[in-house]
């Protein structure tokens, strides 16, 4: 398993990518709706900045490990689909039709 002082460092790292993310996301599409999709990101940050501190507390427990792996990785994943990029709405609906055509 990754050392406690390496995982200490992978928290810190997701936790500015995330926050910058989260910044860089606002600065670009400055949207009252932009600030509530990205809190995710933003909060899963705020997290990972104890994650150090939680691991040298509970001396490297499994499940600690792992729950933080699994916030690093949920970081990842935000930050793919936060600047994956999408068509701008042109008001026209995209999605198909569900049901009989009316």
């Amino acid at each position: 398993m990754i050392g406690g002082s390496l995982l200490g460092a992978l928290c810190l790292a997701a936790a500015v990518a995330a926050l910058a993310c989260y910044a860089w996301l606002v600065i670009r599409r400055p949207r009252l709706i932009r600030l509530f999709t990205g809190l995710g990101l933003f909060l899963t940050g705020l997290a990972l900045f104890q994650g150090p501190s939680i691991l040298a507390q509970t001396e490297g427990d499994l499940n600690v490990r792992l729950a933080v792996v699994a916030l690093i990785a949920a970081v990842a994943v935000q930050i793919a689909a936060a600047l994956r990029t999408r068509p701008s709405w042109t008001g026209e609906e995209r999605r198909a039709a569900v049901g009989p055509p009316a």
